[in-house]
């Protein structure tokens, strides 16, 4: 039975929109929570915007269980329905000493103003994504605690640094899957907890949703349901000196926007650098040293000067297609798409094992390894070949532009029985 909340003039509780009995046979099915006030023999009911399931529910708190680990904004959510709980018998109880009218409309109107509902929107878009967030914030002022609006100005810090550090204007249009894949490995090079991740990527999806209920939104790509920290998006793998060959050789003359990206995605493979720094070289950045051609590259993320020697299938790639120079820069999200149906194109289709928690199950998923590639896989490919032909790390560092090694091992893709081979083949553990 469920406990009620009472009070001298009206008793207040909260259940979901559906029976309990009906989510008991699916105690994960989500329910939107109402709040219940009955007064004076009527009752009103009304939505509070938050879902919950059975499993996540405490009937007896009529509040969502603390000990739900996987639940970030519960203390949030908690927090909000006893707020509304309070100020709606508050009102009750004004209304009733002044004598005015109580009714179910009242009662609406007056949570509506409270939680800001009736407040006329400006309809024009805002300038900038980030400008909506604020706005979004401030209208939510009443609602949320200090510490989760601190929390939400984070998320927002992070994801503008990501820009900057990237080279990308951040606007509505940019929020697809590629983005959540990079957005996780800038956090992840960062040193940041999974924890942190998964609180970061669901403070933007609350944004997200926002912006595009109110259809800010056109990328045709968004999905609300990539922003989620699961192992499709961190399932890194590189390609081997073989497979760069065969992309190298592939035609591609009769589609050039593959070409385009297949040329840029290559010197990266070639050079070890971020895709912020290998998509829009030019002409100016090669440098002759001791008679030999460089890249120039001064990272924008680190502010790091390297030379990278411009290779045979560099110089190949500019001769053949790009009047000898490098390749014109195409957008990451073009080039990201391009370059898996290339993979496809190629059958890279081995089987890659990706391990994720779902519902609280395991679940265990072989994914085609061109489903994989992306514009860090460049990165990874340069580091991890060249790991294999036993490069030193700190000479394969000062290309890749690595501070420390163990943010450059993050980059070392050989595992299982490729990484048995490379040890015993050092010669140095095994008497064999």
């Amino acid at each position: 039975m469920i406990k009620t909340v009472e009070n001298s003039n009206g008793i207040v509780r909260f259940a979901f929109k559906e029976p309990k009995k009906l989510l008991e046979t699916d105690k994960k099915k989500e329910s939107l929570i109402f709040l219940h006030f009955s007064y004076g023999g009527n009752r009103f009911k009304y939505s509070t915007g938050y879902k919950s399931c059975f499993m996540d529910w405490d009937f007896d708190k009529q509040r969502i269980k603390q000990t739900k680990v996987n639940i970030i904004n519960a203390n949030e959510v908690n927090e909000f329905l006893s707020n509304i709980e309070n100020v709606v018998k508050k009102e009750y109880s004004r209304l009733i000493a002044e004598h005015l009218i109580v009714s179910n409309k009242i009662l609406k109107s007056f949570l509506d103003d409270y939680l800001n509902k009736n407040v006329v929107v400006n309809n024009s878009k805002p300038k900038t994504f980030f400008e909506f967030a604020d706005e979004f914030l401030e209208l939510k002022s009443k609602e949320i605690v200090d510490v989760t609006k601190r929390s939400y100005k984070q998320t927002l810090l992070k994801v503008k640094n990501f820009g900057i550090e990237n080279d990308e204007k951040i606007s509505f249009n940019s929020f697809d899957k590629t983005f959540v894949i990079n957005f996780i490995e800038y956090l992840q090079e960062n040193d940041f907890s999974q924890n942190t991740i998964s609180k970061h990527l669901k403070n933007l999806k609350t944004f997200l949703i926002e912006a595009s209920q109110k259809r800010l939104i056109d990328n045709l790509d968004f999905n609300i349901k990539d922003f989620s920290f699961s192992p499709e998006e961190t399932t890194a793998i590189y390609l081997t000196e073989i497979e760069l060959s065969q992309m190298l050789e592939l035609d591609l003359s009769e589609k050039k926007h593959y070409e385009l990206a297949r040329d840029i995605f290559l010197i990266g493979c070639y050079t070890g650098q971020r895709i912020s720094d290998y998509n829009g070289l030019t002409k100016s950045s090669i440098k002759t040293i001791n008679g030999k051609e460089y890249f120039s590259i001064k990272q924008k993320k680190t502010k790091a000067r390297v030379n990278c020697p411009i290779t045979k299938e560099i110089r190949q790639i500019m001769n053949l297609r790009h009047n000898g120079e490098p390749p014109r820069k195409i957008l990451e999200k073009d080039l990201n798409k391009y370059i898996k149906k290339i993979g496809e194109i190629l059958k890279f289709e081995e089987k890659i094992e990706c391990i994720y928690n779902k519902g609280g199950k395991q679940i265990i998923e072989q994914i085609p390894k061109f489903k994989l590639i992306h514009s860090h896989t460049a990165r990874r490919s340069f580091c991890t070949n060249k790991y294999k032909i036993k490069m030193p790390v700190y000479d394969i560092m000062m290309f890749s532009g690595h501070k420390t090694e163990k943010e450059f091992y993050k980059y070392i893709r050989i595992i299982g029985e490729e990484r048995a081979s490379y040890i015993v083949d050092s010669g140095l553990y095994f008497n064999l």
